[in-house]
């Protein structure tokens, strides 16, 4: 039987959900979406990845252990934009050559000033 682990940032949710669940060596990070300062793309890219590294480093992991990653795009004319701070964030983190897959969607994003969604996979 696989272990299933609930990781815990003490972040706020907005609904019944798990920010991250650990199950046996496998880490599922829910959607991050950004922070109600952070206005244009870049900084809300950067925002929702900065949330996922928490949920990665609360679980005792870091930004290379990630394998996946889906972004959802409120605009997907964004997505150029999106792209330069999604590799500015992973090369500060040390992911220079073996980035995560990834898949880039346009979608509704729920809150009011969010133009971005982030979730991801990783390895531990």
């Amino acid at each position: 039987m696989v272990n299933i682990e609930v990781i815990d940032t003490g972040a706020s949710r907005a609904g019944p959900y798990s920010l991250g669940i650990k199950a046996g060596n496998l880490l599922f990070i829910s959607g991050q979406v950004t922070t109600p300062d952070a206005r244009d793309i870049k900084a809300q890219t950067l925002a929702a990845l900065e949330k996922i590294k928490n949920v990665l480093q609360a679980a005792g992991a870091s930004v290379s252990n990630i394998v996946k990653v889906t972004v959802f795009l409120k605009n997907i004319s964004d997505f150029k934009e999106m792209n330069e701070a999604y590799e500015d964030f992973f090369e500060q983190n040390g992911v220079t050559i073996k980035y995560p897959a990834r898949s880039t969607v346009e979608a509704t994003n729920p809150l009011p000033y969010g133009l971005i969604e982030i979730d991801a996979i990783a390895l531990i």
